[in-house]
């Protein structure tokens, strides 16, 4: 004959067998539904960007036609956004104290650089150095905003 004590003690363990069964069943689930959400966000990424996870290098396009050799800007670099080269560029709160981390891109042909964002890109080498001026850096090109 058991004792209630025994008793009492082989609930408790089964009680506790049949929790780190259910735990161990519902962690596989979740890390597997993350995984199938992970893979799924990564397949959409490819086909909406088309660029099936190798980097494409396409010129800027707009709606106006320009005149003159067309110009494709590709990423170079970054720095911090008062020309200061940090070395940690990359960590949180690099540049902190420069006004952040921009992207230096650069010009082909021309060799130009810029640090704008993809929209302020001028479309034509020629535009390129007319607003350059006597420098390789050249400003935002928003030729339409008055």
């Amino acid at each position: 004959m058991t004792t209630p004590k025994r008793r009492t003690t082989t609930r408790i363990r089964e009680a506790a067998r049949r929790a780190r069964t259910i735990t161990t069943r519902t962690l596989t689930v979740c890390s597997a539904l993350l995984w199938v959400l992970l893979i799924t966000i990564g397949v959409i990424g490819m086909v909406t960007d088309g660029t099936d996870g190798k980097p494409t290098t396409q010129a800027t396009t707009s709606a106006t036609p320009h005149t003159g050799t067309p110009i494709q800007w590709h990423p170079a670099g970054q720095a911090c956004a008062d020309g200061w080269i940090s070395g940690s560029i990359g960590k949180r709160g690099a540049c902190s104290h420069h006004g952040g981390v921009v992207t230096i891109y650069q010009s082909t042909p021309g060799g130009l650089t810029t640090t704008c964002l993809p929209a302020g890109h001028p479309k034509t080498l020629e535009r390129a150095q007319q607003i350059a001026g006597s420098t390789r850096t050249v400003p935002c090109d928003f030729p339409n905003t008055k």
